[in-house]
């Protein structure tokens, strides 16, 4: 009994005061009236009586009304300071929350949403008024009118972690997201809803799409040049055991040109070790990245290289820096591998509208249509070409045979940033 009473709410226990109180006075004075009446009144008389029931009756109703409340002011400051602390973590959690860069969102058990964060504003582009009250599949499908929806979105109540989806934004560009969903139970246990995290997974994405290309191009460049020189080599080894009973002359000069394809091979095998290195952009920054890559490739390959830059790089937006960077990488790989070039030149200008990149050699040049018109171009100038218009730039070559090349680059950083 008394542990309910404890447990008891503030207005459970003013409600059952409300009720014992009248029974506990009417009781107070029913004892007295039957118990002392008579005998005050024959110990004492009837003047002495009288002021015995002034008194009584003047005190036991001020006595229990002051520690009735006292009890009730004691139960609303309890009340009170939990609310307090209730309120203060809700605060905590509720800055937490709007701190996030993960978008956090709750849902009721039809999937309507309740609450809405900034970072869901920042990454989904909707705001909270738009939002609150839609249903949480707006996310999910282009056209509304569509019946068919994800099947794990059907069951609200349903937990999931860290399940990759794409989500669709205000301005209809699909988005990659890790989403985890945990269901919201109300006091009795019964699921109200859940919380829904949205976490934006489009770096951790592009990241592993440049792995993979890497992967690719490395797999393109062992089979196309390693792989072949390999077996060259073997079909020279047999030819010198013939000539060496036959003509050694002959096997002479064949060693020698078997001795300038091992180097080639040799210089093939380095360039590859070169660009498995770890890229440094995040600590050493898009400029000075750059020239130490540029310095150690013209190291490697014996290429006279030189690096211009213009304006202030490190004005370029971050999301542009893996890309100028791979470009400048596949851009003077080619040059090494087919430009037969002495020199080579990579410039980077970059102002407040417009990010350029300029790579120019002093090689044998080629036909730029037929080169775009190659089944070999889609993993190699294609690739650079597809980065570049990817992040909203242009890419354009100018070479003739016998007067080197020149790869141009332009990105606005305006539309970058967008």
């Amino acid at each position: 009994m008394w542990r309910r009473w404890r447990e008891a709410s503030v207005d459970e226990r003013v409600r059952w005061l409300r009720w014992a109180l009248p029974v506990i006075i009417a009781a107070l004075v029913l004892l007295y009236q039957l118990g002392f009446t008579s005998f005050i009144h024959d110990a004492v008389g009837d003047a002495a009586h009288t002021m015995v029931e002034v008194a009584f009756y003047s005190v036991v109703g001020p006595v229990v009304t002051w520690v009735t409340l006292g009890f009730i002011g004691k139960w609303l400051r309890e009340k009170e300071v939990i609310e307090q602390k209730a309120r203060a973590q809700e605060h905590h959690l509720a800055s937490i929350i709007a701190a996030s860069a993960d978008a956090i969102l709750s849902v009721d058990r039809k999937n309507m949403i309740l609450t809405w964060n900034r970072a869901a504003e920042r990454i989904l582009g909707y705001r909270a008024e738009e939002m609150i009250g839609r249903s949480l599949a707006r996310l999910f499908v282009t056209d509304m009118t569509r019946v068919s929806q994800p099947q794990w979105l059907a069951d609200p109540t349903r937990p999931l972690h860290q399940f990759e989806t794409t989500v669709v934004t205000k301005t209809g560009r699909t988005l990659p997201v890790e989403l985890t969903r945990t269901p919201l139970r109300d006091q009795t246990g019964r699921e109200r809803g859940a919380s829904v995290i949205l976490r934006d997974i489009s770096p951790r994405k592009a990241r592993q799409a440049l792995l993979n290309e890497e992967r690719a191009r490395i797999a393109r460049d062992l089979h196309d040049g390693l792989a072949q020189s390999l077996y060259f080599l073997g079909l020279k080894l047999d030819l010198i055991r013939k000539l060496i009973k036959t003509d050694a002359e002959e096997a002479e000069r064949e060693l020698r040109e078997l001795k300038r394809t091992v180097q080639a091979g040799i210089a093939e095998v380095r360039r590859t070790i070169f660009a498995l290195r770890p890229l440094e952009l995040d600590e050493l920054g898009l400029e000075e990245a750059m020239r130490r890559y540029i310095r150690g490739f013209g190291e490697q390959t014996g290429l006279e290289i030189g690096f211009e830059v213009a304006g202030s790089p490190a004005n370029a937006p971050d999301s542009l820096a893996p890309m100028l960077f791979r470009v400048v990488q596949e851009g003077l790989n080619n040059v090494a591998k087919h430009a037969q070039a002495q020199r080579a030149q990579v410039t980077l200008a970059v102002d407040e509208q417009t990010c350029r990149l300029e790579i120019w050699d002093d090689g044998v040049g080629f036909d730029p249509d037929r080169v775009w018109s190659e089944r070999a171009t889609k993993v190699g100038l294609r690739q650079m070409r597809e980065r570049v218009e990817a992040v909203g730039g242009a890419l354009s070559i100018e070479s003739k045979p016998g007067l080197g090349a020149r790869v141009l680059v332009e990105v606005p950083i305006e539309e970058s940033e967008a």
